[in-house]
């Protein structure tokens, strides 16, 4: 394997392991430690825009995938608008940051080309997959979907404690267009798998993964009051988690901007 890859890859280990220690020692304090994280979660969503916006410029104008890539990157930009909004609540004004928040409303928002370019972007493969491989998909996805809601988000709307119905309404959107995301781009990886542009999908899929279980973690946490940066380790684990869903979304990006012939392996 190229350096041209191995390099990317140790970088996003790298990052990890500097988030989770900067949770474990805090050698800023809380603030410094709140400081690091959201810088992180920009920088990783900018390289993720940036990456997809590269990627689209390697295909012709009138090839879907460019479109496709374009969405993609104009949904990380919104995204990263939104990570800019987050720091500016809890790092600037030093009041507790809203939940939901405008910063919200920007993550909303980005949904809609993030879905529309994974969608673009599956069609314009050309290949339709057999009706039974999008059930069994979509079956593993409503199975996830329905234990992610009963074990994080059932308490949110049951019992006298419920959360409002902006939290409840946030949380589950968060949970439902994540997923989306995650089963549109495993449809994607399913197609092209063995070929070579198959590569950043499986980083892009896995990505949204991790964005619906760390959203949802959140959305969980805010509500009982247990999310407090460098409070506790779950709270850590949320982070980690959420940092590594952009990372890996913009290593995905980074593979198909960087996409070379030489990149097949040789015959056995």
């Amino acid at each position: 394997m190229s350096r041209r890859i191995l390099i990317p890859r140790f970088a996003v280990l790298v990052l990890l392991v500097l988030l989770a220690a900067a949770y474990v020692g805090q050698p800023g304090g809380a603030g410094g430690l709140e400081m690091f994280s959201d810088t992180v979660c920009l920088l990783a969503a900018a390289l993720a825009a940036a990456f997809a916006f590269i990627a689209s410029s390697r295909f012709d104008h009138d090839v879907p995938q460019r479109r496709a890539w374009l969405l993609l990157g104009a949904g990380m930009a919104l995204w990263a608008a939104a990570e800019c909004l987050w720091m500016y609540f809890e790092v600037g004004p030093g009041e507790e940051v809203p939940y939901p928040s405008f910063a919200d409303v920007m993550w909303a928002v980005g949904y809609a080309p993030l879905i529309l370019g994974l969608f673009i972007g599956y069609r314009g493969l050309g290949v339709r997959l057999p009706m039974s491989r999008r059930l069994l998909v979509g079956l593993l996805y409503a199975l996830l979907l329905a234990a992610l809601a009963c074990w994080l988000l059932r308490p949110m709307f049951i019992g006298p404690e419920a959360a409002g119905p902006a939290e409840t309404f946030i949380g589950s959107f968060y949970l439902v267009g994540n997923l989306t995301l995650a089963f549109i781009a495993t449809l994607s990886l399913i197609v092209v798998w063995d070929a070579l542009i198959g590569r950043p999908w499986l980083s892009i899929t896995l990505g949204m993964l991790f964005f619906a279980i760390s959203d949802s973690a959140f959305a969980y946490a805010a509500w009982k009051g247990s999310y407090v940066v460098g409070g506790n380790w779950q709270s850590g684990m949320i982070d980690v988690v959420y940092l590594a869903a952009y990372l890996l979304v913009a290593l995905g990006a980074y593979r198909q901007a960087t996409l070379h012939l030489d990149d097949v392996a040789p015959p056995r």
